[in-house]
């Protein structure tokens, strides 16, 4: 997916992950809006951050309205908490039609949770498990051959 950079990005959850992302991607000059209901979370962002921040609840519809969700092209759900997630994606991906709808687990069997939708699920653990598999053992591709 290339993303076009007038395109609107939706953030909800302003930890670690959301407040990487948000800055990478308002750096690169597209039109972010993160959404935390916590103010504190909000200081993970640089100074030099580009986009906008709403402090709410990302599951409520009025402030997926107000940060016009129907405009977006990407969201993603990275708050602490996976059953939030997968609502606030569901309700991205199957009552707005955000064509690009991203999730991230912990729990990687709640990936069950978004089968058959449209959307793009996120699993930390299985990400360092693969970082290290290859780091450890290579490309299985190379040795078969």
């Amino acid at each position: 997916m290339q993303l076009d950079k007038r395109e609107r990005v939706i953030i909800v959850g302003c930890g670690r992950l959301g407040a990487r992302l948000a800055t990478m991607l308002s750096d690169k000059g597209y039109q972010v809006v993160i959404i935390d209901n916590d103010d504190a979370a909000f200081r993970k962002l640089p100074e030099s951050f580009g986009g906008f921040q709403v402090k709410a609840d990302g599951i409520d519809l009025d402030t997926l309205k107000y940060v016009d969700i129907d405009e977006a092209s990407v969201l993603v759900a990275c708050t602490g908490n996976d059953n939030m997630n997968s609502l606030i994606a569901q309700i991205a991906s199957r009552i707005y039609g955000v064509p690009n709808v991203y999730v991230r687990f912990e729990d990687t069997e709640k990936e069950l949770l978004i089968k058959g939708f449209n959307i793009q699920g996120i699993y930390p653990f299985k990400l360092t498990m693969g970082f290290f598999e290859e780091s450890l053992f290579g490309d299985d591709e190379e040795d078969e051959e």
